[in-house]
């Protein structure tokens, strides 16, 4: 096994003034996720993160979502444990962490909150049992800056 799973397919200051504005989780997702097994060993992470130009890896054993690895989480996982040798010695499950998993319906300003209470830059949507996608703070600021108007402006 190579470790590499394919799974099927911010704070909010003022409320957002129309559904519009704060669309669900299932319509800006990023439907196409990538995932690794626990067991996997960092290089195998960084690398299909490296080669799929991604941040995030969902966790997955024996189908469920069992945490999320980053970036920053691989590479402090590694550095400090091991240092360069890390990347084949440490384990995915060794450095990931719990994964925020929402419903497809959630408003993205409950997300961005759930994000910020969290401090983590990404919520997986769906269940454990079945990923349907990803939300990154990358899309929350993309949604919400075609949402605010023009820069500068302030609202009445």
């Amino acid at each position: 096994m190579s470790g590499d799973a394919t799974v099927p397919a911010a704070r909010l200051d003022a409320p957002p003034e129309t559904l519009d504005d704060d669309p669900s989780l299932g319509t800006i997702m990023t439907s196409h996720l990538v995932g690794i097994t626990p067991d996997a060993p960092v290089r195998t992470a960084l690398q299909a993160m490296a080669a799929r130009e991604v941040r995030h890896l969902p966790v997955i054993d024996d189908g469920r979502c069992v945490g999320l690895v980053t970036e920053p989480d691989l590479l402090r996982g590694m550095v400090a444990e091991h240092g360069p040798l890390g990347a084949t010695t440490v384990r995915v499950h060794e450095v990931a962490g719990r994964a925020v998993v929402l419903g497809e319906r959630t408003r993205l300003s409950a997300a961005a909150a759930r994000m910020a209470e969290r401090h983590v830059d990404a919520v997986l949507v769906g269940s454990v049992d079945r990923l349907v996608g990803i939300v990154t703070t990358t899309d929350v600021v993309r949604v919400w800056s075609r949402h605010s108007g023009p820069a500068g402006a302030t609202h009445d």
